[in-house]
């Protein structure tokens, strides 16, 4: 069976980063395609460890037990989607032959956003007693995060990767 995309691996996102870390000239881009696929990684590690815990937790319980199990899985994945969409997006604009210098660098700068929203969604979503004193000068931006209610963790996720697909589209 040949090999599905140029650079000779089958899968997209693989050849993707590959193609480019490979032909991006924006030093931004290819830190990011490095900085995802290493957060990437951790993800993937922490939801496989975390599956087998939470499954046991809620063995034998109610049809709400089960649901939550789904969407830890179908969370993650959301999570990996946006975390890897930049990489992916701007390899298929080199494949293409339509990538540019400037779209490069939104994507990345777009990706690194989402990487600080999810550290947002860290903070908002932190128990009170895991909370600690903030850096003097992250103090107010810390303490504001803090002040929200839990239930606003997902937004900052969810904002950004919009944001990713509104750069996509934007940045030519």
């Amino acid at each position: 069976m040949p090999d599905s995309t140029a650079d000779g691996s089958r899968s997209l996102v693989v050849g993707a980063f590959r193609r480019t870390f490979a032909h991006t000239e924006s030093r931004l881009l290819k830190t990011y395609v490095l900085v995802s696929a290493l957060l990437g990684g951790l993800l993937t590690l922490l939801l496989l460890l975390a599956l087998p815990v939470w499954v046991l937790e809620t063995a034998g319980g109610s049809v709400l037990a089960t649901f939550s199990r789904a969407f830890l899985i179908v969370g993650g994945v959301l999570l990996l989607v946006a975390l890897v969409a930049p990489v992916v997006l701007a390899g298929r604009r080199h494949a293409r032959g339509t990538a540019s210098a400037r779209a490069d660098v939104s994507l990345a700068l777009a990706g690194y956003l989402f990487v600080l929203s999810l550290y947002a969604s860290l903070l908002i979503s932190a128990p009170p007693d895991q909370r600690g004193a903030p850096p003097a000068l992250l103090a107010p931006a810390v303490e504001f995060l803090y002040s929200l209610p839990t239930t606003f963790a997902v937004a900052p996720p969810l904002v950004a990767a919009a944001l990713i697909g509104v750069v996509y589209r934007v940045a030519r």
